[in-house]
C-alpha cells in the first residue's frame, strides 16, 4: 500500500535507493507564473509562451520550474545549470559529470507529479476520469486483446471506466519509463486491468526488448483521478512528497550568463 503524502519545508537529498514522487496541485495556489520565469531558460520561456494561455501554459511552466528546482537539488547545482536534453525518442534526460538522475513529469487538470531517482529508469502518469470517454472504443484500438476482454467482462459502466483509466495510466507509466515513448505500442504488453496496487510487468520481445521488466505501482490521488508509476529498479523505496511552494517563492535564482 502507498504511504501517506508528506509535507516538507525544505527539499531533502535524493538518496541512491530512493524514488521521490513530488505532488503539486495548481488549484491550491494562483499567480505562480511570475515566480517561475527566473528558473527557466530562454528556450523554455519561449515554449511556455507558445502554450495556450491559462491552465495549459501554467501546468507546463510550473512543472518545468519545479523539475529544475528538484534536479538542481539532486545535483547540488543551481536549477538553471542543469542540462536537460532529449534522447532519440524525445524523453528528457539530465546528467552532470557522469552522474545522471532519471525523472519523469505528468500533469492533468492542475495535478502535477514529478518522479526522480538515481538508479534505473522511472515513468509516471496521472489522468482525471472523464465520464464522456468511449473507453471500449479506445481500448479496442490501443490495448492488448487480453486487456480488452477483461474490460468487457465488467458490467458496471463506472467500474469499467475506472478499470480503463487504471489500465491506461499503468501502460503510460511503463512506456515513459522505457523511454521509447509511443514507438512502443500499448498493445504489445499487458498490465493489470483489475485492482492491483503493485505488479510486475514484462515488456517482451515483440516490443524489441527481451525480458525487460518493470515494477508498477498505482498512485492514490483522490476521487476521479488515477495515477501510476513504473520503474526497472523494484528495490527502491518510494517517498511521497508535496512540493513546498515556499521553495519556489523564497529562493529566486538568477539566470546563468549563457541564458541571457
Amino acid at each position: 500500500m502507498q504511504d501517506e503524502w508528506k509535507s516538507v519545508d525544505v527539499l531533502p537529498s535524493l538518496e541512491k535507493d530512493e524514488i521521490q514522487v513530488w505532488r503539486l496541485e495548481l488549484s491550491e495556489d494562483a499567480g505562480l507564473l511570475s515566480a517561475c520565469k527566473e528558473y527557466l531558460t530562454a528556450e523554455e520561456q519561449a515554449r511556455s509562451e507558445r502554450k495556450r494561455a491559462g491552465l495549459v501554459r501554467e501546468q507546463f511552466t510550473v512543472a518545468r520550474t519545479c523539475l529544475r528546482i528538484l534536479l538542481g537539488n539532486a545535483f547540488a547545482v543551481a536549477p538553471l545549470h542543469v542540462p536537460i536534453v532529449e534522447n532519440l525518442y524525445g524523453k528528457p534526460e539530465a546528467s552532470i559529470f557522469g552522474h545522471s538522475v532519471s525523472f519523469n513529469v505528468t500533469h492533468s487538470r492542475g495535478t502535477i507529479l514529478i518522479a526522480l531517482c538515481k538508479r534505473g529508469a522511472v515513468g509516471i502518469d496521472a489522468e482525471h476520469i472523464d465520464p464522456s470517454t468511449d473507453v471500449m472504443g479506445i481500448a479496442q484500438s490501443t490495448f492488448s486483446s487480453n486487456e480488452v476482454q477483461l474490460l468487457s467482462l465488467l458490467v458496471s459502466p463506472e467500474a469499467r471506466r475506472l478499470a480503463f483509466y487504471r489500465c491506461w495510466t499503468r501502460k503510460e507509466a511503463v512506456i515513459k519509463a522505457d523511454g521509447r515513448g509511443l514507438s512502443l505500442p500499448l498493445s504489445c504488453f499487458d498490465v493489470p486491468v483489475y485492482p492491483a496496487h503493485s505488479a510486475s510487468v514484462l515488456v517482451n520481445e515483440l516490443c524489441g526488448e527481451v525480458g525487460k521488466k518493470y515494477s508498477l505501482n498505482d498512485i492514490e490521488l483522490g476521487k476521479d483521478v488515477v495515477g501510476a508509476i513504473a520503474t526497472d529498479s523494484p528495490n527502491c523505496r518510494m517517498n511521497w512528497l508535496y512540493f513546498p511552494l515556499s521553495v519556489l517563492r523564497d529562493r529566486p535564482v538568477k539566470k546563468h550568463s549563457k541564458d541571457h
